[in-house]
């Protein structure tokens, strides 16, 4: 995966977080919709961003972290 494509992966997954987090204290969403989007994206942002920033500027690719 290229560093673009996960940034994009984490800006999508953190704007849902807030989406669900601003949604539901404005009343839109029930409180436990708004549990369930950040259960899913949570994790997914913080994934993406650890790999966001180890992903190098000029190689392009996410190197190998093993296992």
């Amino acid at each position: 995966m290229k560093k673009t494509i996960v940034q994009g992966i984490t800006m999508v997954a953190g704007s849902a977080g807030l989406l669900a987090e601003g949604s539901s204290l404005a009343g839109l969403i029930p409180a436990v919709l708004a549990g369930a989007i950040l259960v899913v994206a949570l994790p997914l942002f913080v994934l993406f961003l650890f790999l966001w920033w180890s992903a190098g500027e000029k190689e392009g690719d996410i190197p190998f972290m093993g296992y």
